[in-house]
């Protein structure tokens, strides 16, 4: 039964895209446009007011790249940096530099996790269509009063209420971490939204499985600033 429902989704999918493509006309073939990043986070300081970061084009074609930044919570922030050049064409085997700056001005009581977006578009050739490559990592913005933490996670507070897990980020730095967090010993389960927490950001998380009389600590998974996973650890509950 559940492999006839899959082969009829199967079937259900492939008459959307035959349907999509109808709609645009002549099928062509799909052809990406690459591009390689530095790394996977820009972090911008304060002190400084300006980083550059580097993008290179290792493919055989040309590229047009357009950079931007986004916020991910409702504090506002994207605005003040400047990016140059927002859009810019780099050759086959070339690199771009992109310079992020912040407005002058601005000063930052807290660490900000923004959204750096980069996307890469072809010409359009006789081979067929070319479809653009969007590339997104975490933008961290430093601030000159508040010092890099080596173990940011350690101001992450919990609480349990019945079902309920409540995360807190206590402290002034964002965290990366694993979005699964899990009660120990009973292992029952919460699942963050995202794999981050901004400072001051609360969570409640419905616990998954039974929560036990002797769990008092949550297991996590670190992320460095750079999103690489670290050692697991494990945190208390506060009572």
């Amino acid at each position: 039964m559940n492999a006839l429902l899959s082969k009829r989704r199967g079937n259900l999918l492939a008459w959307k895209w035959l349907a999509a493509a109808a709609l645009l006309g002549p099928a062509l073939p799909l052809q990406a446009s690459t591009f390689a990043l530095q790394s996977n986070t820009v972090i911008l300081e304060e002190r400084e007011g300006r980083t550059a970061f580097n993008i290179s084009n290792p493919g055989s074609e040309p590229i047009l790249l357009l950079s931007s930044v986004d916020d991910l919570d409702e504090r506002p922030m994207a605005g003040n940096i400047l990016v140059t050049p927002a859009v810019t064409r780099i050759d086959p085997g070339q690199s771009q530099i992109v310079n992020f700056t912040l407005k002058k001005g601005v000063v930052l009581d807290r660490e900000y996790m923004l959204r750096a977006s980069f996307e890469g578009v072809t010409q359009k050739s006789e081979r067929g269509m070319r479809m653009p490559i969007r590339q997104q990592i975490g933008f961290i913005l430093q601030p000159r009063a508040v010092a890099v933490a080596a173990r940011p996670w350690q101001d992450l507070r919990f609480s349990i209420d019945g079902d309920q897990l409540t995360v807190r980020n206590s402290g002034p730095h964002v965290i990366r971490i694993g979005p699964e967090l899990r009660l120990q010993p009973s292992a029952a389960l919460g699942v963050l939204p995202h794999p981050y927490l901004m400072p001051g950001e609360t969570r409640v998380l419905t616990l998954a499985g039974e929560v036990g009389g002797s769990d008092g600590h949550v297991e996590i998974l670190p992320l460095s600033r750079y999103g690489f996973a670290k050692d697991k650890e494990q945190l208390p509950l506060q009572p």
